[in-house]
């Protein structure tokens, strides 16, 4: 068995010639990689070049004369692989000792699990004071261990072939980049696949690197969005204020109904009560709000995560509390429920 890498190339050399040595110097998994060169310019498509002398048969380039993107680019690399397994790479990542080996394994147990995340700082794992070697070092105490993810994220993602055969490739209607990935994990969970991150597997993303030069990302961004929504609905994040123990089968049902349609759930929860949630899950998090003056304390936080981290749906366990609430929504903005959850938390437009 064998995986292909396949990753995008448009010039930044330094970066692209990092992320194929840590490939070389830590990947014990049989491979290939498949370097899509987008028009990169002299220094960087003849450094790929000689990738095929140094590295033999592991390395097939495939040169466009112009960018297309990564969409293009890697539906490139996925048409011409006949692997078990493909990977997404992205040129700005480093990858460390035994990433490949620690997902595929994961894989291989987990029939349903289709698409795979490693752990890493583009998802929230970041080394603070440790060296990136240390702390990559320190997840393999969590090897065979995964969350659940509701989509990948494409820096560096791995798909088994049989999802490919099923649902096909990248949409190519998103340009350039941005969303692509997104789009295809809701597609292949609705082909009853999951996506997971695995805990003991870690890659470096250097964020930002890939569109480095491009004065209309944004635009691209917003482009792509709007394909996006019309086409999925737009993400919701729902806050769920759980104050007392009996809520704990609602809050486990909303929380898991929720991530099944793309969104995030928010769990406002009583220090002093059992995490309710049954799931590891990325998009299931948790706000404490101890004890005293929960609700207080709760109605604060709300009003924190206005600007950038804006709630969609408040729900809690207490009408009381859900008075106050309806009563204050010109501060929120969100509409205001009462448990148990009765609403659709299903696609929004």
């Amino acid at each position: 068995m064998r995986c292909d890498i396949i990753i995008p190339v448009w010039n930044q050399l330094d970066a692209t010639r990092e992320c194929i040595d840590s490939i070389v110097d830590n990947t014990g998994y049989p491979y290939k990689l498949i370097l899509i060169d987008n028009a990169s310019e002299k220094e960087t498509a003849d450094y790929l070049r000689s990738l095929k002398e140094r590295l033999g048969g592991i390395a097939v380039i495939i040169r466009n004369d112009r960018n297309l993107g990564f969409a293009k680019a890697v539906n490139q690399g996925m048409k011409s692989s006949d692997a078990e397994y493909v990977c997404l790479m992205n040129n700005d990542t480093i990858a460390f000792a035994g990433w490949l080996t620690e997902m595929i394994n994961i894989m291989k147990r987990s029939p349903d699990i289709g698409i795979m995340n490693p752990s890493s700082n583009t998802s929230g794992q970041f080394p603070g004071e440790l060296s990136i070697d240390e702390y990559a070092a320190g997840l393999k105490v969590f090897s065979g261990q995964t969350q659940e993810l509701s989509v990948c994220r494409g820096f560096c993602m791995v798909i088994k072939k049989d999802v490919i055969k099923k649902i096909g490739y990248l949409d190519e209607i998103y340009d350039i980049g941005y969303f692509e990935e997104t789009d295809y994990c809701r597609r292949a969970a609705k082909a009853s696949y999951r996506m997971a991150r695995a805990k003991g597997a870690y890659v470096y993303h250097k964020e930002g690197v890939s569109f480095k030069g491009r004065a209309d990302s944004d635009a691209i961004f917003k482009k792509n969005e709007k394909i996006f929504t019309e086409r999925w609905g737009r993400p919701l994040k729902i806050g769920y204020f759980m104050g007392r123990p009996e809520s704990a089968e609602d809050v486990n049902k909303v929380a898991l109904k929720t991530v099944k349609f793309g969104h995030q759930a928010v769990i406002f929860i009583k220090n002093s009560l059992a995490w309710p949630v049954e799931i590891d899950h990325f998009d299931i998090r948790k706000e404490d709000a101890g004890p005293v003056f929960f609700r207080t304390v709760s109605f604060l936080k709300i009003l924190k995560r206005r600007k950038k981290k804006k709630l969609d749906i408040l729900i809690t366990d207490s009408p009381l509390f859900s008075s106050v609430l309806k009563a204050t929504r010109f501060f929120h903005k969100a509409e205001v429920f009462t448990s148990p959850f009765k609403g659709d938390i299903g696609r929004v437009p």
